[in-house]
């Protein structure tokens, strides 16, 4: 990509509206624009005017045989650099949203030494005119891509700086580090130690932790993205596809009293609270399955529960002892391989069934309803519940990873400095020990582009849309 000439793009979407906004940018772009542009005020020159200004006038095609060949009224904004967007000089045209005249004017401009913009092309250059770093321009693609109430907030916040302020704290910190380091070095051969080594390996412990929590933090991050996975499970006839149907307001799943109805997975999202959730119906779990479709149906299941952030585990409210301990042990399981997990149980059937408290069970699970699927009862109480868990979570973290790449980042980070601290501890060098902080600091540098390569840039640019 160029950064010496000047570029346009569209930077509304293609079709037809009220108003489409052509975006121009580069040194060149307000004197271009110009040649093309006249004021309603008589004498008025674009090239006079000063930053951050509104102009309404006419977009002219002076090539036309025509005398006078006016395509729009439009208004034109103006941006000096370094007060844009890009950093460079920057004009947007706000006209009228035809096709036909939005395809008009960007072939006038390109008639008048403007190529179009690649895509992501203007964040790039304000990328590399430093008013942004590439976490910055990540979040921004993250903020357009934002669907849900919490995607926005997190994306926004990134926009701001928050996270890249946070990792330039961490290099810094990293530099004061091999700042202690290099000083027990230049004193070596006096055999003097500046710093106590204890104190050394508390720092790095608590870099540590600060970098394990974000690296902890994608797989909410990834869920925030692309909707929390809930996956409602448990035995057949127990009330699961009803559940499913009351939450998503819609008969998406077969309901049969038959057992074993639901063989495949039903998904559908929707956004809970500013929460995206994705809500699985599941094949009901039960023993000694005959039929190959329906014990692959089930085989799926305990795939999702892996997958899934939470689950709703369903029983019927009237089932008995053995069936209480069965369910105990299959929680504990969960739990076991991913003590993360959420785990609600819901008592189902309560308007045909006894009231029991269930004690076992609730001091096993997240919490535990009781409710009426056929009915609706308790099932608003839940999902309110539901959200106020996630975002508790949320509420626990000051930063929340969203991108993959970052997350990659992160994690060879956090094993540069896992092996520091392991070598600090057994006496190891100094000039080993710093070679490790160096690596953890450039895999940080990563994230926010002070050490990149152009196939990162390339890649992270490319996915942006034109006009942005």
């Amino acid at each position: 990509m160029l950064n010496d000439d000047t570029i346009t793009a569209l930077a509304t979407p293609f079709g037809y509206g009220s108003i489409s906004v052509i975006r121009i940018s580069g040194n060149q772009s307000i004197s271009i624009v110009s040649k093309i542009f006249f004021s309603i005020q008589k004498n008025k020159k674009l090239e006079d005017q000063p930053t951050h200004t509104i102009h309404l006038g006419y977009i002219q095609d002076n090539n036309n045989n025509k005398k006078y060949s006016f395509l729009d009224k439009v208004l034109v904004s103006v941006f000096r650099n370094p007060l844009s967007y890009t950093g460079e000089n920057m004009v947007e045209i706000s006209c009228h949203g035809s096709y036909y005249i939005q395809q008009n004017i960007l072939q006038l401009l390109i008639r008048n030494g403007v190529r179009l913009a690649r895509a992501g092309e203007f964040t790039f250059r304000a990328f590399l005119n430093k008013k942004i770093d590439l976490s910055q321009a990540e979040a921004i693609s993250d903020l357009i891509s934002s669907d849900n109430k919490v995607y926005h907030d997190i994306s926004l916040q990134h926009v701001k700086g928050s996270l890249s302020n946070m990792i330039k704290k961490l290099r810094q910190d990293l530099l004061d580090f091999s700042s202690m380091l290099e000083l027990d070095l230049d004193f070596h051969e006096e055999k003097v130690s500046i710093s106590d080594r204890m104190e050394l390996c508390n720092f790095l412990q608590k870099l540590i932790k600060i970098i394990k929590n974000l690296v902890e933090s994608f797989s909410l991050g990834n869920a925030i993205k692309t909707g929390i996975i809930v996956a409602i499970i448990g035995e057949t006839n127990v009330g699961k596809s009803t559940l499913f149907n009351q939450i998503i307001q819609e008969d998406r799943s077969i309901i049969s009293p038959i057992g074993g109805t639901t063989r495949d997975i039903i998904e559908e999202s929707m956004i809970l609270k500013g929460i995206p959730i994705r809500f699985l119906d599941t094949a009901g779990m039960r023993k000694n399955v005959h039929d190959p479709i329906e014990y692959m149906g089930i085989k799926n299941t305990m795939k999702k529960i892996e997958n899934s952030q939470l689950i709703l585990y369903v029983f019927d409210s009237s089932f008995n002892e053995k069936k209480q301990k069965e369910m105990i042990h299959i929680i504990q399981n969960i739990y076991k391989k991913n003590s993360q997990k959420i785990i609600f149980a819901i008592a189902n059937k309560s308007d045909i069934c006894h009231f029991h408290d269930y004690i076992d069970i609730k001091s096993k699970v997240d919490g535990l309803f009781h409710i009426s699927a056929k009915n609706g009862e308790g099932i608003e109480e839940m999902l309110n519940y539901l959200s106020c868990v996630f975002m508790k979570k949320l509420k626990k973290r000051k930063y929340i990873v969203l991108q993959s790449r970052h997350y990659e980042s992160f994690k060879n980070s956090l094993n540069e400095i896992q092996f520091a601290y392991d070598s600090l501890k057994r006496g190891i060098s100094e000039e080993l020990i710093l070679i490790h902080i160096k690596c953890a600091s450039n895999h940080l540098g990563e994230i926010i582009g002070e050490i990149t390569s152009e196939d990162i840039l390339n890649n992270i640019f490319s996915k942006f849309c034109i006009g942005k």
